[in-house]
């Protein structure tokens, strides 16, 4: 059976930064001073530790570029270009032992969050580069489809630029074209590679942004299985096909309650290693054709061909 090796990193670091018009001195003393939200206990508790550094900055000292921060959604664009013309900043950095995950970035996005509400700032994830949504609070329960993963479709025909046949309409639409590349921005925060996936088709975006969110949930179950073992070594060696199911798409949103017009049939992955932190997602080594032929078959779970938001019912509310 073929495997895959990547190294597992012992901590990782994950950044957050608050934009406003002024940025107060004492930032921990802020923290302290807020309102009680989910995780105040937990931030209270790691102030000042490398677990959870707070720190004033201006664009004299930045060593990052407020302006790649992008938004996610149309409805952030306004807070995207706020966030790209500010000098001011707060920036929220937890450095965490991989074993303290996903606790410790909630934490400090839960920071985030506070210090947003305090001085009427702009929040945003410098690991997936992107605009938090406005008056968030950070819930206690981890989903993954809590913007972790920077996961978001490129413009449909590649900005119209591409005039590749409908799958309707031609056979030959099904492949008729490779404009499409997805990657996770966010895996790594947990002690994972990112992955990503390549050569699809327009029409396809949706299916394909949907296989690549469900690995992640798959490979990020198994991981943390794996880590609560108390392994000694500092790589981990997985499968290189993945056998992923409906319940791996739900686990991704949360959710238990969608309804299926028929019993879903688990699918599998194959997985192939571009770097040590980057892994390729593509069909199987048995499937017989493109990865084009695999998105468009009928052997993706229901769903998958057209959820892009929280499917069913929406995502509990933080406690």
């Amino acid at each position: 059976m073929a495997t895959i090796t990547f190294p597992v990193p012992s901590t990782t670091t994950s950044r957050f930064a608050v934009a406003a018009e002024c940025v107060p001195p004492g930032l921990a003393d802020l923290l302290r001073r807020s309102k009680p939200a989910p995780f105040q206990a937990h931030i209270a508790g790691r102030l000042g530790s490398s677990q959870l550094q707070v720190t004033r900055e201006d664009l004299r000292c930045l060593r990052w570029d407020p302006g790649r921060v992008k938004a996610a959604r149309p409805e952030d664009r306004q807070a995207a270009r706020a966030f790209n013309d500010a000098t001011e900043f707060a920036v929220v950095t937890a450095f965490a032992p991989v074993t303290d995950q996903p606790r410790g970035v909630q934490v400090a996005r839960s920071a985030a969050y506070a210090i947003a509400e305090a001085v009427g700032g702009i929040a945003a994830d410098l690991v997936t580069g992107h605009i938090l949504s406005p008056s968030t609070t950070e819930r206690t329960r981890f989903v993954l489809a809590d913007h972790w993963l920077g996961d978001v479709l490129p413009p449909y025909r590649a900005n119209g630029h591409c005039t590749a046949a409908e799958p309707e309409l031609d056979p030959e639409g099904v492949n008729g074209c490779a404009c499409v590349r997805l990657r996770t921005r966010g895996l790594r925060r947990f002690g994972l590679p990112e992955i990503e996936i390549n050569d699809v088709a327009c029409p396809h975006d949706l299916a394909a942004l949907n296989v690549l969110r469900t690995t992640a949930r798959r490979l990020l179950t198994d991981h943390w299985a794996w880590l609560a073992t108390g392994p000694a070594a500092r790589t981990r060696t997985i499968p290189a096909d993945l056998d992923l199911a409906q319940s791996d798409f739900n686990d991704f949103w949360g959710t238990t309650r969608r309804v299926h017009i028929t019993p879903p049939a688990p699918f599998r992955v194959g997985l192939s290693m571009q770097t040590p932190r980057l892994l390729t997602v593509a069909p199987p080594a048995d499937f017989d054709g493109t990865v084009n032929d695999w998105l468009w078959s009928d052997t993706l779970p229901l769903g998958m061909y057209d959820v892009l938001e929280s499917p069913a019912d929406p995502l509990p509310t933080a406690a």
